[in-house]
């Protein structure tokens, strides 16, 4: 986290200790005010696979708090879709993919 405090000089000369309370009061205000955004990092997956296994893709996105986005079906008549979760569940979220199709999944590297 990081605040800049700038103060244009305005003819009042506050010295060592009234800057240091100045600027530390106004941080002090603009942290207690302003909004906390948790950035939680992401990792998205492509893959494609058979139609007969899309039930379970979706399932097991949802298992991990996948999202699916770009959802088609290809000339082979197969699913490719999209999947993104939190980057610490990016593992489990592949080899749980592996598992549920028997390795009938490929993964596309965009």
């Amino acid at each position: 986290m990081m605040c800049a405090v700038v103060r244009y000089f305005g003819g009042v000369k506050l010295g060592a200790g009234g800057l240091i309370r100045a600027y530390g009061g106004a941080a002090r205000l603009v942290l207690r005010e302003s909004p906390t955004v948790v950035c939680v990092p992401q990792a998205s997956v492509r893959l494609a696979t058979g139609a007969a296994n899309s039930g379970s893709v979706y399932s097991i996105a949802a298992r991990y708090g996948g999202v699916t986005g770009d959802e088609a079906y290809n000339d082979r008549g197969e699913l490719e879709v999209t999947i993104t979760c939190d980057e610490e569940v990016g593992g489990e979220l592949r080899q749980a993919l592996v598992d549920a199709t028997k390795g009938g999944v490929v993964f596309v590297e965009s």
